[in-house]
């Protein structure tokens, strides 16, 4: 085995066991001791391919969301229609019932941004919220839109929903984020965005 192959292991175990105490405690509480205890790793080895805490944690976060937006290419490809906000969040619970871990670290960032990573964590959300914004550009191109809204002006209401929403979550789960909750309502925000309020004869 060489030096390279031994790297990537050695951080491959780190963040095995830094991910399950994120995923646990979120990045205030979490324990580098405990990582340290739970991977059979040293302080040194953190580190040394770590150089903060915080960046232990980034690092986490894009595994995270690089892995959700994989999925959901992989998934969904160039599907269309109107069944695809359900295909989306069957493929989203689908991913998270494989991945708990990852689960409660991406509704935890969701509700709980922490404040002196926020420009980095959105940097990290970038991809995955550029292919959001690509499927609700989908699902809005199937119908004709309002005459006096703009496809921009939507995606701004729809981002001030979902910040209106993850904040109202935020505020009754107090930093215990439930991943099916969240689900659950951003499932019914989506549709009641898209679909509105009116019962239509």
């Amino acid at each position: 085995m060489n030096r390279e192959e031994k790297n990537q292991i050695t951080r491959r175990k780190i963040l095995d066991s830094a991910i399950e105490e994120f995923s646990e405690h979120g990045p205030e509480a979490a324990s580098i001791n405990t990582i340290c205890q739970n991977g059979g790793i040293s302080k040194g080895i953190i580190y040394h391919y770590f150089e903060s805490k915080n960046r232990l944690y980034l690092a986490c976060l894009e595994e995270c969301f690089q892995a959700l937006t994989d999925d959901l290419k992989r998934n969904i490809g160039s599907r269309t229609g109107s069944d695809l906000p359900d295909l989306y969040f069957q493929t989203r619970q689908i991913f998270f019932e494989h991945h708990p871990a990852y689960a409660r670290i991406f509704c935890h960032v969701m509700l709980f941004p922490t404040d002196p990573l926020r420009t980095e964590i959105q940097k990290i959300r970038k991809n995955y919220d550029d292919l959001n914004d690509l499927y609700l550009h989908r699902i809005l191109e199937q119908k004709p839109l309002r005459s006096d809204l703009s496809e921009d002006e939507i995606l701004r209401s729809f981002h001030c929903l979902q910040d209106f929403l993850n904040a109202k979550i935020a505020a009754q789960t107090e930093n215990n984020p439930d991943i099916e909750h969240h689900e659950e309502e951003s499932r019914r925000m989506v549709d009641i965005f898209l679909y509105g309020i009116l019962e239509r004869k």
